[in-house]
């Protein structure tokens, strides 16, 4: 950093006295050609035109030179003629002709021509000045307007040189940005590239090697959730033939004389062997990969497709006598794209985890809002709502952590399955507590669109 610093400081200054030494050339050439005049020019032309003054009757602005002014004054009492200079100019042009103030006063020069009765004193400036009659009328005064374009041609100088040195910056702040969001983006895939800043290679050093460290935790992880999954899918597989083999035992028990107390306890045997068989099939769907789990969209009546949802919810909530409510803005039947199995059996996780955690005797609210070819799903219960920790967690597999609703026969598998479809979906799943209520309410926005 050091270095490029003093390289631009460098680079600047050089430039500065380049355009400094430009100026002086172009002056000084500009003065070769008579583009400028010089200094004193105007003082060689009145010495030149001295004698023609001395012998005109009257003194006239076409015979002084342009851009100075005259004064003519009586010889016996300094008593003004005529002419156009300034009254105060007037008195130093006396004392000129008293000898009381040199001819050069500041940066004006007085000229005294003596006539045969008067004296005429011409005042010129002592400075360059354009030749161009136009450019004197705008740019009379050469001296500050050649000292504009030169710090004009300064600041402009010195403009392009740190644009210059500040693109060559950003584009090295580009290389760390880009390591950097790849490495948030998970894609440790980059090559290592330098710059010619040594503490911008230190940094980037110091991300290959937090690269490498995340791949290698990465793929440490990747190996693990990969076994899991394996491990998942093969005691599940195991645990189907033991409870097959309890249901089969069970449905045959069911076929024969029992008393009332044997078959409730044959019916226990069943429910809690068909409950086992879909928590088997739960946990065989959640340790497929992606690639494993391939969605099929079709062509779906909206107005079938809840009317199923709104069925099958209420054959599940006849144990406890709870009444599904539903809504939607739609007047008339529209079309899906969805995958229609697996999008209902998403949906009828949510339900049933509604129905589960609704006290009896009560309701759940099914709100549908169909919108742009989009989707809205507003299921709310009443329930005890989500707690804190499972409105940030609740879809995390395996997560039974919510005190706040009976979680008794769930393990943490429905919702986590049904986010997974829905973003399969291209879709949205928000858990969130209702307003008025409290009661647990769960948001899904789907794309339905066969164009996505």
């Amino acid at each position: 950093m050091r270095r490029e610093l003093f390289k631009y400081i460098s680079v600047l200054g050089i430039s500065c006295i380049a355009m400094i030494i430009l100026y002086l050339i172009f002056t000084w050439a500009a003065m070769r050609v008579g583009f400028i005049l010089p200094a004193n020019y105007n003082e060689q032309y009145i010495n030149q035109i001295a004698p023609k003054v001395k012998s005109a009757k009257t003194v006239t602005e076409n015979i002084i030179p342009p851009g100075s002014v005259y004064i003519v004054l009586d010889k016996q009492n300094m008593n003004q003629f005529y002419g156009n200079m300034e009254e105060k100019d007037i008195e130093v042009a006396k004392k000129v002709i008293d000898g009381l103030v040199p001819t050069y006063y500041g940066q004006k020069v007085y000229t005294v021509i003596e006539r045969t009765q008067d004296y005429c004193v011409i005042q010129s400036y002592l400075r360059p000045q354009f030749n161009s009659p136009v450019l004197k009328k705008y740019l009379p005064d050469f001296e500050w307007s050649s000292i504009v374009i030169l710090i004009g041609m300064i600041l402009i100088t010195a403009f392009i040189i740190t644009t210059i040195f500040a693109k060559q910056f950003s584009q090295n702040l580009s290389v760390l940005s880009k390591m950097t969001k790849s490495i948030k983006n998970q894609d440790l895939d980059f090559e290592q590239k330098h710059s010619n800043i040594q503490e911008f290679d230190d940094v980037m050093v110091s991300l290959i090697e937090m690269r490498d460290a995340l791949k290698k935790s990465l793929e440490v992880q990747w190996k693990l959730e990969h076994t899991k999954k394996e491990q998942i899918a093969a005691l599940a597989h195991d645990i189907k033939i033991p409870v097959t083999i309890i249901k089969g035992n069970a449905e045959l028990l069911s076929l024969s004389e029992q008393s009332e107390e044997q078959s409730l306890y044959t019916r226990y045997i069943l429910s809690a062997g068909n409950k086992i068989e879909q928590h088997i099939r739960l946990l065989i769907m959640m340790s497929k990969t992606e690639e494993a789990l391939v969605v099929q969209k079709n062509t779906v009546s909206l107005f079938v497709f809840v009317n199923n949802l709104i069925e099958d919810t209420r054959a599940y909530s006849k144990y406890k006598s709870v009444e599904i409510m539903h809504h939607t803005n739609q007047q008339s039947d529209v079309d899906i794209y969805v995958d229609q199995p697996l999008l209902h059996r998403a949906l009828m996780n949510i339900l049933t985890n509604a129905v589960d955690y609704t006290p009896e005797h009560s309701q759940i609210m099914l709100h549908i809002v169909y919108q742009n070819q989009r989707i809205f799903f507003t299921i709310t219960d009443q329930g005890e709502g989500f707690s804190p920790e499972a409105l940030e967690k609740g879809v995390q597999l395996f997560y039974r952590g919510d005190k706040s609703r009976n979680s008794d026969g769930h393990y943490g598998m429905g919702l986590t399955f049904a986010e997974y479809v829905i973003k399969l979906h291209n879709g949205t799943l928000l858990l969130q507590n209702d307003n008025v209520t409290g009661s647990g309410q769960v948001k899904i926005e789907l794309n339905v669109s066969a164009t996505v």
